[in-house]
């Protein structure tokens, strides 16, 4: 979801030197729209998912890598951080089947307020709307647990509150899920200059801080749909 520690996980992953971090990029969806996932009728990218080969799908996938190394040719891990992969996880496990998935989570009434508050563009229009925007969270959670049973990809959870609270352990987690031996300059992460273009880009320039944590309890009442619409916590 956006406003889950996204722009923080990828400051982290950035500021190690074998690792570029290449912001919110299009080109997933864009590849998938080739197999017709932006048409009013799902069944259309459904059929053409089924029926992909594999000499298609690495042709996306080079096309994929191709984009990326436009961007940056050197780097040993390339993150594209747009948080609405999560919705083509299986398509990226066809055509990229050696991604690695990081899951930033975050508990739900925070995550959705903080939507709430921010001014997204009319792609996000689910958080206009407390109720809406509970619903639409509970079908990402539900979306995400079915992904980590049937997609035959490596993904790391990347919790927020747990990142603040030890930062360096889950940081060391991170480098070492994508591979890399450790660099002390991702504890550093405020320090590391690179161009940030998301509503988290004055928080990631401030040392690891945890008064985001439960700040959904500042507005009370005011926040009961979204409570209603999320209804119970689902059980790992």
């Amino acid at each position: 979801m956006p406003r889950s520690g996204t722009t923080l996980t990828e400051q982290i992953c950035a500021s190690h030197h074998d690792i570029y971090g290449a912001g919110e990029l299009a080109t997933i969806r864009s590849l998938a729209g080739e197999l017709g996932f932006d048409q009013p009728d799902p069944a259309i990218f459904a059929k053409a998912m089924v029926s992909l080969t594999p000499t298609k799908a690495k042709e996306l996938g080079s096309k994929y890598l191709g984009h990326l190394n436009k961007r940056n040719g050197k780097a040993a891990r390339v993150v594209d951080k747009m948080p609405h992969n999560f919705e083509l996880l299986a398509f990226i496990g066809l055509i990229l089947p050696n991604a690695r998935i990081v899951h930033c989570r975050r508990d739900p009434m925070d995550n959705c307020t903080s939507c709430f508050m921010h001014n997204f563009s009319d792609a996000h229009g689910y958080n206009a709307d407390l109720t809406k925007l509970g619903q639409y969270y509970r079908q990402y959670d539900r979306l995400m647990r079915h992904w980590a049973k049937v997609v035959p990809l490596a993904i790391h959870d990347m919790p927020y509150e747990e990142t603040v609270a030890d930062f360096e352990t889950r940081a060391r987690g991170l480098i070492g899920f994508l591979g890399l031996e450790w660099n002390e300059a991702c504890l550093r992460f405020h320090e590391t200059e690179r161009t940030v273009r998301t509503p988290s880009r004055w928080q990631v320039r401030q040392p690891i801080y945890s008064s985001s944590v439960e700040r959904w309890k500042l507005y009370g009442d005011a926040l009961d749909p979204l409570r209603a619409a999320l209804g119970p916590p689902v059980q790992p």
